[in-house]
């Protein structure tokens, strides 16, 4: 046997080798690529079934876009997305609903993960009145009376009811902005029923929040500060650092205004204040 041919018999093994890896590599991204077209024909399915249950239509995924169900809720634009992991930590399932009237912010959250988030931002827990809501979940609202509205007396029942809706679920959460009231859960919900008890819980909580779909061909006169007028943000007496609207005059203290950023009197759609700060009780036979 030549010395050539004694080189090409030692090398035999390492190209069977390196064949070896090409093979399994191979397999590995096609195994891959069959999960992922898989996983994204079940999550279509899934989102058309959803479209159909809440009459909406199907957006599919494109480039830079991930599929989506956008429809309508109690006259609002709304909206079923899945979050992808590393998006938003581990991803999930969110139905959204687009505001321009959001009369302050509120977060409802299980009570390990909403401590955490609160110690955050150093926010305080508020208790709205019952003894186990308030042991399972963290209430956060800015002003805070909004949490009183929410869950009041005559409703309190029904707004826990909407929150424990969603019990069962990894870790349910309701978050309502200045633009948007989402609700959300930590899990990528493969069951129309359950993507169900976020819509019903969504529309729920705009019936407690009071935001009212949209009314075009709403014109408003000005507003004027009689005695014992209250700001339309906090609620609290109208009594010193006032500005107006410019749209319709309508008085809020600044730092409320400043907070919220546009007016907050239904149908004006103001994004300036008039002037600066002007002076209280100014003759009027309206009140706010």
């Amino acid at each position: 046997m030549t010395a050539a041919a004694a080189a090409e018999i030692a090398e035999f093994p390492g190209c069977l080798g390196g064949l070896f890896v090409v093979a399994l590599g191979v397999v590995i991204v096609t195994i891959v690529v069959w999960v992922i077209v898989s996983n994204q024909r079940s999550k279509a399915g899934f989102l058309e079934a959803a479209a159909r249950r809440l009459k909406g239509t199907m957006v599919p995924a494109g480039l830079l876009r991930h599929p989506r169900v956008d429809f309508s809720l109690a006259g609002r634009p709304a909206r079923v997305e899945f979050v992808p992991a590393g998006e938003d930590d581990q991803g999930g399932t969110r139905v959204r609903v687009f505001l321009k009237d959001s009369p302050g912010t509120l977060h409802i959250l299980p009570d390990g993960f909403g401590q955490s988030f609160l110690k955050m931002f150093g926010a305080q827990d508020l208790e709205i009145g019952d003894r186990a809501f308030d042991a399972a979940y963290v209430v956060k609202a800015t002003p805070e009376s909004l949490a009183a509205q929410v869950f009041s007396a005559d409703r309190r029942a029904k707004a826990i009811a909407a929150v424990r809706r969603l019990e069962g679920l990894t870790e349910p959460r309701i978050q309502l902005t200045l633009d948007q009231l989402r609700v959300e859960v930590r899990e990528e919900l493969g069951s129309v029923e359950a993507l169900v008890r976020l819509v019903k819980t969504a529309e729920e909580f705009l019936g407690f929040l009071k935001v009212a779909p949209p009314v075009a061909g709403i014109e408003l006169g000005p507003v004027r500060i009689a005695p014992g007028s209250s700001c339309p943000v906090c609620g609290t007496a109208l009594e010193r650092g006032i500005v107006r609207c410019e749209t319709c005059q309508a008085p809020h203290h600044q730092e409320c205004w400043r907070y919220v950023g546009q007016c907050s009197i239904y149908a004006c759609s103001g994004k300036r204040c008039a002037g600066g700060p002007v002076r209280s009780h100014d003759p009027g036979p309206a009140n706010v």
